[in-house]
């Protein structure tokens, strides 16, 4: 804490004095930038104020006029910003309103994300789904949505439970900058696209975990935070198109208990609970759960669930936050075959999209177990440190179908690899020392830290079977596949081992309140060795070092508008080919830097309506696949890397409250993705495959003018054309989806209840979502929730 302030404290001969003032003064504050506010404040009761200047970052106050109680001007200004000014030794004292003390640069160990007041932007429904602060990036720790140089969406909590999320495949359809492929829940991983590049893996509480792309449900996460573009700096090297970053489920502020039960779509029912309770003023605990089972609106398509976590948060001193979660998971998901077109592409209305095109007795079965240990300890106001470490073992059974069509033979045949148990084992960890000075007028917070990421996958042969004629030309007989697989002979063995580390020094300058300045350079790391698990043989190798720089100009010509200029550089992992059909299968690509640039801007048009948009491009080593018809061998294509994949384009997003009663979150993605400097000239200036150009979504919730509270929600989900193939000879159409629902708040016996009914997909729009994937069907999702 720091006196802002320079005025010596009043004598106490002025005491009486200005405790009159308190009582008798007017006071109209027309600003509501909190530091402006509270020195305006100041300087009308002539008192001092004492705050730690970092919570006061990013915040807003509401504005009063001709208040003529101090105290309750306070309460007004400060009411749903999490911060509370009460008067203490004559001095105005403005501290957190929470049990535990939340590090403004610092992970969260209690969440605030359900924190619910009016205006205050914590995700919640009332604030329209804004969030006040990103959670957890890097280096930079927690900043200002407004205020972040990057172009960023978040889901909250209550976004999701509203539109009854239940898996990535649902998020990647509603959010603004994600690409819907429709099995982004497939085998469960995460199979995305970010402006252009696929998104494969996740950030775990901001932790980077290489290739840790199952085990982890949307029922156990607060939130999903998505940062487009390269963000290798802020975690060490990662994904080039966007970051998805999974915030777990910790002890809420204020206690609660919610049961849920309800269909997620077909006969798939579940029931879940989630209860966060302060034992006392220094421990709380958090406990949920969720189980599911039955088939989906696809036939044959089961999804079951059963999820138990806990979590505690525990304040053992003023200057020590202690974080301990456990989840234990297991899921079965039924399974989409990859269709592979030779000749002219079937149009997607020949196909019903209720149908799996697979046979029922083919299902992924996925387990994990994951635990999280996190701690912030302030050494002093001004000095803090930050750690945190998650182990996760999973284990998996995937099959892979592939349907195989040649309309120009009108042949149908298909194949099978069937991946016996595989393994991961992943661990994390991140540790940063924030110290806050100043240099003349200009003051710095700096960072010294790293993180670490450490991925152990066990597997062994897998089993396949190409070739086998359909003997007929009816898809729906895909469905239909009598085959015994046998039992695997080869024991489980290391078939890749990767490490990722980074050590960043970055500092957040502010020169004044317009301008201001994230300055760092990070020297990262990443390693990777794979082995064939049958002969035991190493097949490939990398150890790889790069300092990525960055840095970022903001400017905020007023409180409400903040501009911003980002350079940033990454160290990716070398692409790895996980393609049985590739004639490279297990190939590993060398890893690469990559660079973008970006400009941005985010405009508040109100205290609960955040609109920006960003200018990008992206530089980055290209993947192109060449397809063929199967050879009897079972592989249909050749990925090689050849030239420079550049895409440019522009981000336009929305989130939060339009008006009292309508609520906004959406985007349009304009992409120009082009690969140049190729070997290959005939490739020169084309568009990458499975990119869309355009893509718009919103999604919109209004409250009806009556009583109890009733509110309609919906969105429609815009798609543009793709590229088939790499020599752009053949396109997929374009396609749009409408989704339409309800909610009703009402109190039952005094509980808070809510009855929700959300239709996916309502016209029942058939398309391909990228070359080798249909469309999901119509889902008509419900349920009732009890909080208490």
């Amino acid at each position: 804490m720091r006196l802002l302030n320079r005025k010596s404290l009043i004598a106490p001969s002025l005491a009486l004095l200005l405790a009159t003032n308190i009582y008798a003064a007017s006071y109209t504050v027309d600003t509501t930038n909190a530091t402006l506010a509270i020195e305006k404040i100041s300087e009308l009761v002539n008192i001092p104020f004492l705050v730690d200047t970092n919570i006061l970052k990013g915040k807003k106050t509401n504005k009063i006029e001709n208040l003529q109680n101090l105290e309750e001007a306070l309460k007004q200004m400060f009411e749903g910003t999490g911060l509370e000014a009460i008067i203490k030794n004559n001095t105005i004292v403005i501290k957190e309103i929470s049990s535990v003390k939340v590090l403004s640069n610092g992970t969260y160990v209690l969440d605030d994300v359900s924190v619910s007041g009016k205006g205050s932007k914590n995700g919640s429904a009332e604030s329209g789904y804004l969030v006040e602060d990103v959670k957890t990036l890097g280096v930079w720790g927690n900043l200002s949505l407004q205020d972040t140089p990057y172009s960023m969406s978040v889901m909250s909590s209550d976004f999701l439970e509203n539109t009854i999320t239940s898996n990535m495949n649902q998020v990647a359809k509603v959010n603004p900058v994600m690409k819907n492929n429709e099995n982004a829940s497939q085998n469960g991983e995460i199979s995305s696209a970010i402006r252009g590049f696929g998104v494969s893996q996740a950030l775990i509480d901001g932790i980077p975990l290489p290739y840790s792309f199952f085990g982890t449900s949307t029922n156990e996460v607060d939130r999903i935070e998505v940062i487009s573009g390269l963000s290798g700096f802020l975690y060490g090297g990662g994904n080039v198109g966007g970051t998805i970053n999974y915030a777990l489920k910790y002890p809420t502020l204020k206690p609660i208990t919610k049961i849920s039960v309800g269909n997620n779509g077909g006969k798939n029912y579940y029931t879940s609970v989630d209860t966060s309770q302060n034992i006392n003023d220094k421990l709380s605990v958090r406990v949920f759960g969720n189980y599911q089972g039955g088939d989906t609106a696809i036939e044959n398509y089961e999804d079951k669930e059963k999820l138990i976590g806990v979590s505690f948060a525990y304040k053992p001193t003023d200057n020590l936050d202690l974080g301990l979660y456990y989840a234990h998971r297991e899921s079965t998901t039924g399974t989409k075959p990859m269709w592979n077109i030779t000749g002219k592409r079937p149009d997607a209305s020949s196909f019903d999209t209720k149908k799996t095109y697979a046979p029922d007795w083919a299902n992924v079965d996925v387990d994990s177990d994951k635990v999280e240990l996190k701690a912030n300890y302030s050494f002093s106001d001004n000095l803090r440190l930050r750690t945190a470490y998650i182990y996760k073992d999973a284990t998996r059974v995937r099959p892979y179908f592939y349907n195989l069509v040649n309309t120009n033979t009108n042949s149908f045949q298909r194949g099978l690899y069937w991946f016996y148990k595989q393994q991961t084992k992943n661990d994390g960890a991140y540790v940063y020392l924030d110290g806050d000075f100043n240099t003349g007028s200009v003051h710095h917070s700096l960072t010294f830290g790293g993180s670490f990421g450490n991925e152990k996958f066990y597997s062994r042969s897998d089993h396949s079977t190409w070739g086998d004629s359909l003997g007929s030309t009816n898809f729906s007989d895909y469905n239909n596949w009598n085959y015994t697989i046998p039992s695997g002979t080869v024991k489980k063995g290391l078939a890749r081992k990767q490490f990722k580390s980074n050590i960043v020094l970055g500092d957040n300058i502010t020169f004044n309140e317009q301008w201001s300045a994230l300055v760092g350079a990070n020297l990262a790391n990443v390693q990777q060795d794979t082995w064939n698990t049958s002969t035991k043989a190493k097949t490939g190798s990398y150890d790889k070092d790069a300092l990525t720089p960055t840095i970022s100009l903001i400017y905020k010509p007023i409180e409400d508008l903040t501009t911003y200029i980002t350079y940033i550089e990454s160290l990716e992992n070398g692409s790895v080919i996980d393609e049985p059909k590739d004639t490279n299968d297990g190939k590993v690509f060398d890893p690469l830097t990559s660079k973008q640039y970006e400009v941005g801007v985010k405009y508040s048009i109100n205290k609960d309506l955040l609109l920006s948009t960003a200018l990008f491009r992206i530089e980055k080593a290209n993947n192109m696949t060449e397809y063929f018809a199967n050879n009897g061998n079972g592989k249909t294509q050749t990925t090689t890397q050849d030239g420079e994949q550049i895409n440019q384009g522009v981000e336009v997003l929305v989130t939060g409250k339009a008006s009292d009663s309508l609520t906004l979150m959406g985007g349009v993605t304009y992409l120009s993705p082009k690969v140049e400097k190729t070997t290959n000239k005939t490739l020169q200036g084309k568009e990458s495959q499975n990119v869309a150009k355009y893509q718009a979504k919103i999604y919109a919730e209004y409250r009806l003018p009556v009583e109890p509270k009733i509110f309609l929600n919906g969105g429609v989900y815009y798609t543009g054309t793709q590229w088939v193939d790499n020599m752009n000879t053949q396109k997929l159409d374009a396609y749009k989806t409408l989704d339409l629902g309800a909610r009703y708040e009402t109190k039952l016996d005094g509980y808070d209840t809510t009855f929700r009914i959300y239709a996916s997909n309502l016209t029942n729009e058939k398309y391909w979502a990228n070359t080798s994937t249909l469309s999901d069907p119509r889902s008509v999702a419900f349920n009732v929730t009890v909080k208490f």
